[in-house]
């Protein structure tokens, strides 16, 4: 009985009078973003505890990163920008990193070519991922192979 009564969602009209005049009084906010919520959002059957913002995600990506020393901003750029892609993406699996890595590719291309110290990063991950079983040859040559294509584009656009 006691347990029951524990994981039992308490509404809000079926609380005691006394509390819900204690509980309209007060100001909730939400736990990840902060910003206050109505009572009706805090006595909803609708949990968001397990939601992410990723605007809030991605700041604290950044300041995790920011702590590490001994690596360089290059690297720290590359390691935010592949963290951001695969919690927007719920990359989950290990059988969804190559489909990841060509993605990734398409949509930072412009960004890696522009960039060179930037795009040997993303390289040299590629290069532990397959070290690590998780990426292919093909699956490598493939990004390579998009990533020339937005080189090729640079240049055209140059010459012109």
């Amino acid at each position: 009985m006691l347990q029951f009564a524990k994981t039992r969602k308490l509404s809000f009209e079926r609380s005691e009078p006394r509390n819900r005049l204690l509980l309209q009084k007060r100001q909730f906010f939400h736990s990840h973003r902060a910003q206050p919520m109505a009572l009706e959002q805090v006595m909803s059957d609708r949990d968001s505890e397990d939601e992410v913002d990723d605007d809030v995600a991605d700041f604290e990506d950044r300041r995790m990163l920011d702590d590490f020393v001994d690596v360089t901003k290059d690297e720290k750029q590359m390691m935010h920008l592949w963290n951001s892609f695969v919690r927007k993406q719920r990359v989950l699996a290990d059988g969804h990193i190559p489909w990841a890595c060509e993605a990734f590719s398409r949509l930072h291309g412009h960004d890696l070519v522009r960039a060179p110290a930037l795009f040997w990063c993303w390289r040299l991950f590629m290069i532990k991922l397959w070290n690590h079983g998780l990426l292919d040859a093909r699956t490598m040559n493939n990004c390579n192979i998009i990533l020339e294509q937005f080189q090729n584009e640079g240049s055209d656009q140059m010459k012109s």
